[in-house]
């Protein structure tokens, strides 16, 4: 009898710790990062004792009631840019485009975007599109119209670029960022392109004209062998 009080007692504890385990044990998605505050911690490339750990692509043991246990996507986001800018020339017009972003995979990006989203992750979109508000409308201030249709990776490159400073503070990563399109309120792009259009159509009527002409040149020269043959088939038919 004793055995068995022994034996049921060592199932016993081994269940509790079992238990105790799997409410201690956390793991890391491959898509997110834990935040586990609570006690000092030093992370390799960070400042020490920052006051939180981060735990990427396994599992760890947390100290329930001690510790505390958060976790931030690192999922791909996106946020449509609408954006009213004025150009060199004074010229109104509304640029649109999309902004694909994450959060960084290093521990660096992590901890920056942990301690501004950690517990409103939602707005990362409206925090991006400020940051890339802000710089478009600058960029654009420097441009013509005529820059911006010539050449739109330019642009897209220097709003990039001078966005990464920020974004690199927020933790964050630019994955793509694409123009899609240049809207005009005034016109002044539909009238850029008059005059080519114009041309284009004088180039149309010209060449259509020629064609005409070498139509109806062809068609007499025609008309004349017909006569001609004619005429030779009665001299012979009269002789």
């Amino acid at each position: 009898m004793v055995v068995g009080v022994v034996a049921g007692a060592a199932v016993a504890a081994v269940l509790v710790l079992i238990g105790l385990f799997k409410l201690m044990w956390r793991v890391a998605e491959p898509n997110e990062a834990l935040i586990i505050s609570g006690s000092k911690h030093r992370t390799e490339g960070l400042e020490e004792g920052m006051g939180f750990r981060i735990v990427t692509g396994r599992g760890t043991l947390v100290m329930p009631g001690v510790q505390a246990v958060r976790r931030l996507s690192l999922d791909l986001n996106e946020t449509e840019l609408q954006v009213d800018c004025v150009t060199h020339q004074g010229i109104p017009l509304k640029v649109r485009g999309v902004v694909i972003f994450k959060v960084g995979d290093d521990f660096v990006s992590i901890a920056n975007a942990a301690r501004r989203f950690l517990d409103q992750q939602k707005l990362m979109s409206e925090r991006v599109h400020n940051v890339f508000a802000g710089h478009l409308r600058s960029i654009v201030g420097g441009l013509t119209v005529e820059d911006m249709i010539r050449d739109r990776e330019k642009l897209t490159g220097q709003t990039r670029a001078a966005c990464g400073t920020e974004m690199e503070k927020l933790g964050l990563i630019v994955d793509s960022l694409q123009i899609h399109e240049i809207e005009d309120p005034t016109g002044y792009i539909q009238n850029l392109a008059m005059p080519h259009a114009a041309a284009v159509q004088r180039d149309a009527r010209i060449a259509q004209a020629e064609a005409n002409r070498l139509a109806t040149e062809a068609e007499q020269q025609s008309f004349a062998r017909m006569a001609e043959a004619t005429r030779d088939s009665e001299i012979l038919q009269a002789g």
